[in-house]
Parts: structure tokens; C-alpha cells; sequence
């Protein structure tokens, strides 16, 4: 177990951490939105004349939010803020909470407008900068208890995501990963050629990746140099998919959730 002598991140701390990571994620998420413009027009697949045919009459005032010419503005300010946050997150007052608040309000409308074009790096990204925005402004006991959920919630990721790995024989074969590179969307030809033509790296790094996510939760409970261990492997594992996949909002998204995973096992620590 971690040292109960004290901990490494205050609540405020972590929190800030959190934004401080979450942030740039959002910026990025909100450039690629930005850029493909053409998508959100007209006849376009996130048109909103296509994804909000089945938008409830209730809330047609947000709906009105989400018609491009508004929504622009929206993925401006989630830019703009997300930009900003590591700042204010280093800046002592109620700045960090401010710009939290407004990420969070960005990230939901992306999230409810549709769907189509998000993923888990988008869900995750939300449930961190509701995490910080309420711990940055109730703070006690509730930001405590939302900086647990947001550990748990990252420890369940991995293991869902672990578990379903290994129940498939292309992954347990190691055949997958070589598969996977060789897709439209993720293609890397030359990492895929190169796993091709040395099978045992490839069952090497997809069992490894398989390990790692069912285990990951073991870092709550682990001494502090093994639970740096753990984290370190985890930001290793999103760097590469970033670099070979182009899944970049994935290493900001789930790295965010870190500071709250230290600051749970700490307090794990001190009971």
C-alpha cells in the first residue's frame, strides 16, 4: 500500500489535475469538429437536418443550440476553454471551476447531439471535467465521492475492455492487432506488414495489452512505485495507439481520470 504518512494529491488537487488534462483533449476534439464543417452542413451525415429529425419537441430551445451556425460557436468556446484550462487549473481561485463548468456544458451538448462521431474518449472526457467542475466547486465529502467514481469508472473501462479481448480468439492468437492496423480507419500498412511477418510480437504486445487492462484496478491497492508502474504502462499504451491508430483524444481523455485514480488509492491508503 501507498505511504499513509500523507497525500500525494489533495481533493482540489487532483481535481485540477484532471482539468488541467481533460482540457487539451476537448480542444482537439473541438478542432477536428471545426475542420470538417462540411459534415455539419447541408446534406451532410452530422447535418442537424439529418440527426435531430427524432430531437424531442421538449427541448427544441437546445436543439436550437445545436444547428451549425450556433453550434460553431459552441465548439469555439470548447476550444477556447479547453485551451485555457491547464492555465486556469495552475491558477489559484474559482477560474478552474468556471472553466471546467463550461467544458462540461460543451462536452454534454456534443454528446446529446447525436451519436454519430463520438466515442468513449468524448464520454470519458465529460465524465472528467464533471468530476473536477464539481469537486473544484462543492468540494468535501462530494468531490470526494465524484473523484471515486471517476477512478472506478476508469478501472471498469480497462477491465470491460480487457475481458472482451480475451474472450476472442483473434486477440488471444495475436493475430488481431496486425487485423486491426490493416483496417481504412486505423491503417498503418508498414506496423502491420512488420506483425505480419513476426507473429510472436504481435501475441507478445496483444497479450500484453490484455494483462494490463484486467489488471489494471490492481493499482488502487499497490505500493507507490508498482502503481507508477501501472500508470506509466497505461500512458505508454495510449501514446502508441495515438501513434499508430491517430486515436488522439484517447491519451487525454483516459490519462485525466489518473490524478483521480492517485488520489482514491491514497486515500484507500490512509484508511
Amino acid at each position: 500500500m501507498l505511504s499513509a504518512a500523507g497525500p500525494l494529491l489533495s481533493g482540489a488537487e487532483a481535481a485540477r489535475a484532471v482539468l488541467a488534462l481533460s482540457g487539451p483533449g476537448l480542444a482537439v476534439a473541438a478542432a477536428r469538429d471545426l475542420r470538417q464543417a462540411r459534415e455539419f452542413t447541408g446534406g451532410g451525415v452530422l447535418s442537424w437536418a439529418v440527426i435531430g429529425t427524432n430531437w424531442p419537441r421538449q427541448l427544441a430551445p437546445v436543439g436550437a443550440l445545436l444547428v451549425w451556425e450556433r453550434y460553431r460557436v459552441v465548439l469555439a468556446l470548447q476550444l477556447t476553454a479547453g485551451v485555457v484550462a491547464p492555465f486556469a487549473a495552475l491558477t489559484p481561485g474559482s477560474g478552474a471551476a468556471v472553466v471546467a463548468w463550461l467544458l462540461l456544458a460543451a462536452a454534454l451538448l456534443s454528446l446529446h447531439r447525436g451519436g454519430y462521431g463520438t466515442d468513449g474518449a468524448d464520454q470519458m472526457s465529460a465524465l472528467a471535467v464533471l468530476c473536477a467542475a464539481v469537486t473544484l466547486s462543492v468540494g468535501g465529502t462530494i468531490g470526494r465521492l465524484f473523484l471515486l467514481f471517476l477512478a472506478c469508472q476508469l478501472l471498469l473501462s480497462y477491465l470491460i475492455a480487457g475481458a472482451a479481448k480475451l474472450v476472442s480468439p483473434v486477440w488471444r492468437d495475436g493475430s488481431c492487432l496486425a487485423q486491426i492496423l490493416s483496417t481504412h480507419s486505423y491503417r498503418s500498412p508498414r506496423l502491420a506488414s512488420l506483425l505480419r511477418s513476426r507473429p510472436r510480437m504481435g501475441l507478445l504486445l496483444s497479450w500484453g495489452v490484455m494483462m494490463l487492462e484486467v489488471t489494471f484496478w490492481c493499482a488502487v491497492f499497490l505500493p507507490s512505485g508498482p502503481m507508477w508502474a501501472f500508470l506509466a504502462a497505461g500512458a505508454a499504451l495510449h501514446l502508441g495507439i495515438a501513434l499508430t491508430m491517430g486515436l488522439h483524444t484517447f491519451v487525454f481523455a483516459f490519462l485525466s481520470a489518473y490524478p483521480a485514480l492517485v488520489f482514491t488509492a491514497t486515500t484507500f491508503a490512509r484508511w
